[in-house]
């Protein structure tokens, strides 16, 4: 009865070793090694080019302004996610949750490139948004900032990402008892200072849950960047596909490890301060 535990773990220990730990460690290894042109391929020779190389061509503020941007789409997600969640939690029954829940991921069943192209059609010269400004008068002509620029960047991501801080907060929500803020209301406190003070800290396992998940999908993606941003803008994705292309796989490596360096120390450090670990526990009481 003892081995039963061991064995009933043993196989997703397994596949999250296989599938998760050794290809990341295969990444770091690799990022140290050089490129060999006799075999197009790279050696076991250790080097620091491949970091070197990413102080070039601009790479480096490439993946500031990536970090930056999913960072600002974490956060907008999240900002946007807690009323939704609060709604589908405290102000719905089971039948409206259930419905609330699947249009919000609606969307998902849509091709991603459709889902960004749509909001070309949306934010364009003749999109919606400018011709309802036009109609009301409010501009004479198309804002030409609305497409092809950060901000559309940054609502292609939202758009795209938004339920991802959505869940995780309904989850944290689920482990709040109704009671805690009628009793903090009762105490005398308003709604807005029941929500700040009882609920955002019992759920900020949650917020950073969803912060993390958003920040993680935004800034892998490329789709909503190519679609939105432009012929100029770029994002770390592109960049490590335009490397690949010119064969430079320990530059590539290099440009993926740091990537991964920044995400590990925003799981380790969400988990130390607010307890991700929690959200899978019992209800609070």
């Amino acid at each position: 009865m003892n081995r039963r535990p061991l064995a009933l773990i043993a196989s997703p220990l397994l596949a999250i070793l296989l599938l998760g730990v050794v290809p990341l460690a295969l990444v770091l290894v690799w990022s140290f090694w050089t490129w060999d042109p006799a075999t197009y391929w790279i050696k076991p020779d250790l080097s620091l080019a491949g970091y070197g190389a990413i102080l070039e061509a601009g790479r480096w503020t490439v993946i500031v302004s990536t970090l930056l941007k999913a960072a600002g789409t974490a956060a907008l997600c999240v900002v946007l996610a807690f009323p939704i969640a609060y709604a589908v939690h405290f102000l719905s029954g089971p039948r409206l949750q259930t419905v609330l829940l699947a249009l919000i991921t609606i969307p998902f069943f849509t091709s991603y490139l459709i889902r960004a192209f749509s909001w070309r059609l949306v934010l364009g010269r003749t999109g919606i948004v400018n011709t309802t400004l036009q109609q009301l008068g409010l501009t004479q002509a198309p804002v030409d900032w609305l497409l092809f620029s950060n901000f559309a960047v940054v609502v292609g991501l939202v758009a795209s990402y938004l339920p991802f801080a959505v869940f995780p907060l309904v989850l944290a929500f689920k482990r709040v008892s109704p009671d805690l803020l009628a009793a903090a209301q009762d105490l005398g406190a308003g709604f807005w200072r029941a929500v700040v003070t009882v609920l955002v800290p019992l759920t900020m396992s949650g917020v950073f849950a969803g912060f993390l998940f958003v920040f993680v999908m935004a800034a892998g993606s490329s789709t909503e960047v190519q679609m939105l941003g432009g012929a100029g803008a770029s994002i770390v994705s592109v960049m490590i596909n335009d490397v690949m292309r010119v064969a430079n796989y320990p530059l590539a490596f290099a440009i993926s490890t740091i990537v991964l360096v920044v995400i590990f120390a925003l799981v380790l450090i969400g988990n130390a301060a607010f307890g991700l670990a929690s959200l899978f526990g019992e209800e609070e009481r």
